[in-house]
């Protein structure tokens, strides 16, 4: 690659953003942002870009927030995630593109919520099976 080249391709990761986007993978919170508006969930496979304590749209690059209630509802957490329309928007491995209601709990009872406008209806990457 000449240097012309090189000089371009880092010129158009600036102009573009070559930053990691919500739902990316990561092993610590700089692989997410350097500047700490986002941390690396570890707890998810792979690590998990996100924003925690989201509130109703408040999510970076057009992601949505998500509540996550475990009973009892004190204990619920939002965090942005990755939006999608199929399976191929989200990345590979146990990441499904799934609406809230499909993430239940032991009992069956749906524990996510979008909070965001257009609420359930819209969808989001995440691990839905353990």
């Amino acid at each position: 690659m000449t240097r012309r080249a090189v000089l371009f391709v880092l010129l158009a990761c600036a102009a573009y953003g070559c930053a990691p986007a919500i739902g990316d993978d990561c092993d610590i919170s700089t692989d997410c942002s350097v500047t700490g508006d986002r941390i690396c969930d570890i707890a998810q496979p792979g690590g998990y870009c996100t924003v925690f304590n989201c509130d109703q749209n408040s999510c970076p690059d057009d992601s949505v927030c998500v509540e996550y209630s475990y009973d009892p509802a004190r204990l619920a957490q939002t965090w942005c995630m990755a939006p999608c329309e199929d399976n191929g928007d989200c990345r590979g491995g146990r990441y499904k593109c799934t609406k809230a209601s499909a993430i239940i709990d032991n009992d069956g009872r749906s524990i996510a919520r979008v909070l965001d406008s257009g609420g359930d209806k819209k969808k989001f990457c995440a691990v839905t099976e353990p």
